[in-house]
């Protein structure tokens, strides 16, 4: 009977580790989820967005609740405080878990 001769392995040497500074290292996971889905820091960390389409329609998103609304004024309640809406007619057009509307003659926003 013969016998046969296992070939001969060679063990892989492993580089040694890399070691990376704090500021090399990957970035945060909400980062990485906002760039692949092409999504903007602010909604993703809880962040009011407020955009306004000229004197007649302001829409916010991630807001908390609404403190204070009658046609003069409106105060919105957000992580960073209170976001104040003045003007003339205003009317909450939509208001949703994720984000409202006001309409109407906007003269003034600001936080307090």
């Amino acid at each position: 009977m013969k016998t046969v001769k296992k070939p001969y392995r060679v063990k892989k040497k492993h580089s040694p580790k890399m070691t990376t500074k704090p500021s090399e290292k990957e970035p945060c996971i909400a980062r990485r989820i906002t760039r692949g889905l092409q999504l903007s820091e602010d909604i993703l960390q809880g962040e009011p967005v407020v955009t306004g389409y000229g004197k007649e329609r302001l829409c916010i998103e991630n807001y908390h609740n609404i403190m204070e609304y009658n046609e003069k004024r409106i105060c919105v309640q957000t992580k960073r405080g209170k976001l104040w809406v003045e003007g003339e007619r205003l009317v909450i057009a939509y208001f949703r878990e994720e984000g409202m509307c006001i309409v109407g003659d906007i003269r003034q926003i600001s936080y307090r």
